[in-house]
């Protein structure tokens, strides 16, 4: 009989090897960075619909000039979307988060990614013609692919402080390299030079790759542990004392 020596190869395994033969592609598209969080995750727009989202914002806030809210007139709650005035006294879509009392309300704005505590004097009802079903969320969050965040609080420090100067407010190119649990993992391009803004990390020493073993991704991975190499040989950031990996990883929050 023919299939009498066939063995059903298990689903996960025949995922994974569909995974491991596909090539990596790239399809960096333009996107504004508007915020960077204390993990290295950032939130971005889309470019192009930055426009929308201007005229929108716009408009929103001359039909809230015209019927402005009455303060107090707001119960928040978690979960609802609402307009908060932030500390440039302009009007933004965010959503509440936390509402400890009314002068402590955790409030996160949609299209930005930043985080305000506000009391919820300076919130008010959406409008609903700027609700998220009429214009969605604009902006994404993303975490960097190919490399790993030290936990040690200093380094991470660093490596943020390195990144918010690099690239927030600012124009980069953008390509999603695979999904993760609560974002997916991308690399980042400076739009000028197109230089990859996470190895531009790792070769100045301020973090470490992940070195992830799928086939398809081995060539990017080199270039990565190349860098690193390179970083460590010049003792840069955390490697100024050497490889700390052997005895610090735990610290560093790495995997050996």
């Amino acid at each position: 009989m023919v299939w009498s020596n066939y063995e059903e190869q298990p689903a996960e395994e025949a995922v994974l090897q569909i995974a491991e033969e596909k090539e990596r592609t790239t399809n960096y598209k333009p996107v504004f960075v508007t915020e960077i969080t204390d993990e290295l995750h950032f939130y971005v727009q889309d470019v192009e619909t930055g426009t929308q989202l201007e005229k929108s914002m716009e408009s929103m806030r001359s039909e809230i000039a015209a019927h402005p809210p009455i303060e107090g007139s707001y119960t928040p709650r978690r979960g609802d979307y609402c307009i908060a005035k932030f500390i440039d006294e302009e009007w933004y879509r965010a959503r509440v988060e936390k509402v400890e009392s009314p002068a402590k309300v955790h409030v996160f704005y949609i299209d930005y990614g930043n985080k305000e505590c506000v009391a919820s004097t300076r919130l008010g009802v959406l409008p609903p013609a700027f609700s998220i079903r009429v214009l969605p969320v604009q902006a994404t969050e993303y975490t960097f692919a190919y490399i790993q965040v030290p936990q040690d609080e200093d380094a991470k420090a660093d490596a943020i402080d390195s990144v918010v100067r690099d690239i927030q407010n600012t124009q980069c190119l953008l390509n999603v390299e695979f999904g993760g649990p609560s974002c997916s993992f991308v690399t980042l391009q400076f739009t000028d030079s197109k230089d990859d803004v996470g190895l531009g990390l790792v070769k100045e020493g301020l973090v470490m790759v992940d070195a992830r073993k799928e086939k398809h991704l081995q060539k990017v991975i080199t270039e990565y542990l190349n860098a690193q190499e390179a970083a460590k040989s010049a003792r840069l950031n955390l490697w100024r004392y050497g490889d700390f990996r052997a005895d610090d990883a735990d610290e560093f929050g790495y995997r050996r």
